[in-house]
């Protein structure tokens, strides 16, 4: 097969960061976007008219290191997975889609593919980064708590950062879960197609 493209662009993507912003037109998966959209309005009438504050920090506390071990723990089984499934398909395949242009994103097929699942690792780990500051800075009395009263940081301003935090968790842990459903049904999806590479040669 004639390759249209040069073999620097396999390996243009110098980052994560480089292909998150290679991959981030990719429109999300609908059902994830718009039941995560819901469980959030949720999180923001309770966090702003329901709940006080003290009980929205004692839940940032008890969430963050429940959503960071499911973060570390599923990001481990997701890239086995990955692994598995990268090396049993066959670099002709792989070629042959680095060599057809996707026809909604600037993207070839193979990045379109891979870059999919490369966002879904990195959702997880920026977010089990976010779970993990939380954890290290945000317990009673810790380093963000001193830090805001060093500076005088008002206590509304405090408040709203407390709510504005409770419903990131909630929101990111929930979309985290979905992800893993469209990261499953994405590999299923790459099976099938390298089932019909085959049947067509």
């Amino acid at each position: 097969m004639k390759y249209t493209f040069k073999a620097s662009d396999l390996t243009e993507e110098k980052s994560l960061f480089h292909i998150y912003k290679a991959t981030r037109e990719i429109e999300v998966n609908k059902f994830d976007f718009f039941f995560t959209l819901v469980i959030s309005i949720f999180l923001f009438l309770n966090s702003f008219f329901l709940s006080p504050s003290p009980e929205l920090l004692q839940a940032i506390r008890l969430w963050a290191p429940i959503a960071f071990g499911f973060t570390i723990t599923t990001l481990g089984f997701l890239i086995t997975g990955f692994t598995i499934f990268a090396t049993i398909n066959k670099p002709d395949l792989f070629l042959a889609l680095m060599n057809i242009k996707h026809p909604k994103y600037n993207l070839t097929f193979l990045k379109y593919v891979y870059g999919v699942f490369m966002r879904v690792f990195i959702y997880f780990i920026t977010w089990s980064v976010f779970y993990l500051i939380i954890i290290l800075f945000g317990a009673e009395n810790g380093l963000i708590e001193k830090v805001a009263n060093l500076f005088g940081i008002n206590l509304e301003l405090k408040v709203l950062a407390v709510r504005v935090c409770y419903i990131m968790i909630g929101c990111s842990a929930i979309y985290l879960v979905l992800s893993i459903k469209t990261f499953i049904f994405n590999i299923y999806i790459m099976l099938m197609q390298a089932l019909r590479w085959e049947m067509k040669r």
